[in-house]
């Protein structure tokens, strides 16, 4: 194609030119408020900088193209400078975006911009050289420091952004972003092309290697501006990177589900949470509700125990009255009687009379033997005198009198004394399993055994007919189990435990263990 046509299309390059630069730096700039784990999030509005300044850059180069064609005279020398600055700033951006791309991401520190300001320095020392090597007018330096800037600034910046862009990949793949690394790929290589290949032409210059490879020799050996080929590769840099763009809301939509997997979890846990203390508040209730039961079933049996023990004094006070009257009161009256009689004998039957005296002496004794017995029975003067031993001991010899089956007591253990409520608790326990077992057990032989090493402890064992604990002490026997019932009222007074062991046809073992404190 001639060069006119080339000239005529220049207009139309630069547009494509600064709209595909300008387009990818407002995109970047208006996703770059998005939240993002994502390092290349963090730098893009450097990358925006990039796109926006360099789009105006190159829109500047159509007004010239087009002040050129209608007004065929220049633009202003501070526009042209303008120019040039924004050109050295959109370099600088891109040179700023890939340093803090690549060290973000191989540190997670913030980069302190070491090689911007080197390459700030490095730009303004070689444009300074040039000027006074060469010798340049104002002219001549301006495009000098065109052709420095895509040298010094321009092909640096987009390779080291370009292979921080590849450094991206891996942090996109750990995501499961994988379907965006080709267009990072190929983004990154445009970016590359774009900086290496086409800045390497720059407009003919003194500079070296400006004076012989500029855009005039590409011009002439592929037969298209240089403008048209840096066009392209921007248009495909803007493209895939839009691309790359959409792997931000990929990210969100992955934060979205991630939130609402979480918040479906949570609500799981809180419902699972829920149940399960719904659970143990009705399993408390049915415990608080068997409780209630109990403690209300103890005081039916308590109020029952109390009466029964009221009706068990009121049948101990006529059984005394009654021993009392038919044989003391009887004794006592007969010596009452024998004693008014002897008043008148002494004189007249002295024989008789002593006699008498002898018989009188005899039913005395008896009387008091009687009374010591019943006294005894209240309770035994050896439960005092002598402690809870020979007490156990005295109820045996009672016990074997009666002959209604043979008792033996066995003592083990270091004897030690016991408080006096805890040995007459014991002792009126013993002797409650031994009215039990000569009402009920029709046993021919019970061993009682006091164990001073285990608590200390006192077991009753028969070789009875037994019986079965757990239907006995149901509430429908409470009237055949009253002694059972008061053995457990008067151990829970102690702090002692009462275990009963019996089967039918079994025999009976009742132990009260002390417990220890």
């Amino acid at each position: 194609m001639s060069t006119d046509f080339w000239d005529e299309a220049f207009i139309a390059i630069y547009f494509l030119y600064g709209l595909a630069f300008y387009s990818l730096g407002l995109a970047l700039l208006v996703e770059s408020g998005r939240a993002s784990e994502l390092g290349f999030a963090h730098s893009m509005r450097l990358l925006a900088g990039f796109g926006l300044l360099h789009g105006v850059h190159e829109w500047i180069d159509m007004l010239e193209q087009v002040n050129q064609e209608l007004h065929h005279h220049p633009l202003p020398d501070w526009l042209l400078w303008l120019r040039l600055v924004i050109l050295v700033t959109s370099f600088l951006a891109l040179l700023a975006f890939g340093e803090h791309l690549l060290i973000r991401e191989r540190t997670g520190n913030a980069p302190t911009w070491r090689l911007t300001v080197l390459a700030v320095g490095w730009y303004t020392a070689s444009c300074i050289m040039v000027r006074i090597l060469f010798d340049l007018d104002d002219k001549e330096w301006l495009l000098a420091a065109d052709v420095l800037s895509r040298y010094v600034l321009g092909i640096p910046g987009a390779l080291f952004a370009a292979w921080a862009l590849l450094h991206q990949r891996k942090p996109f793949r750990e995501r499961g972003m994988g379907k965006f690394v080709r267009d990072l790929n190929i983004a990154a290589v445009a970016l590359a092309v774009y900086g290496g290949a086409g800045q390497i032409f720059p407009a003919k210059s003194e500079i070296f290697p400006a004076n012989t490879i500029n855009s005039e020799f590409f011009l002439d050996t592929f037969g298209f501006p240089i403008q048209l080929f840096r066009a392209g590769t921007a248009i495909i840099v803007a493209v895939a990177m839009m691309q790359v763009l959409r792997a931000l809301e990929f990210e969100n939509q992955q934060r979205l589900t991630t939130i609402e997997n979480e918040k479906m979890e949570n609500e799981r846990q809180s419902r699972e949470a829920l149940a399960k203390l719904n659970a143990e508040l009705q399993k408390a209730n049915e415990e608080t509700s068997r409780l209630l039961q109990e403690v209300q079933r103890r005081d039916a049996v308590r109020g029952e125990l109390l009466h029964h023990i009221t009706a068990a004094q009121e049948s101990e006070r006529k059984r005394i009255a009654r021993e009392l009257h038919d044989e003391t009161g009887q004794a006592l009256t007969g010596l009452a009687l024998g004693l008014k009689g002897l008043v008148s004998m002494v004189e007249t039957k002295p024989d008789l009379a002593k006699r008498r005296i002898g018989d009188m002496g005899e039913m005395a004794t008896t009387a008091l033997g009687e009374l010591r017995h019943l006294i005894n029975d209240l309770r035994p003067p050896q439960l005092d005198d002598m402690g809870l031993m020979a007490a156990l001991r005295w109820m045996v010899e009672r016990s074997n009198e009666r002959g209604l089956f043979q008792t033996e007591l066995k003592i083990s253990g270091e004897p030690i004394t016991l408080p006096s409520e805890v040995e007459t608790t014991l002792f009126r326990i013993g002797q409650e399993a031994i009215t039990n077992v000569s009402k009920h057990a029709h046993a021919k032989h019970v061993t009682i055994s006091l164990d001073y090493a285990d608590g200390p402890s006192l077991a009753i064992c028969d070789d009875g007919v037994g019986f079965d604990p757990a239907a006995m002490l149901e509430p429908a026997n409470l009237r055949a189990s009253w002694g059972l019932i008061g053995m457990q009222e008067r151990v829970s007074l102690i702090n002692a435990s009462l275990e009963i062991e019996s089967e039918p046809h079994q025999g009976t073992r009742l132990t009260v263990r002390l417990n220890r404190e």
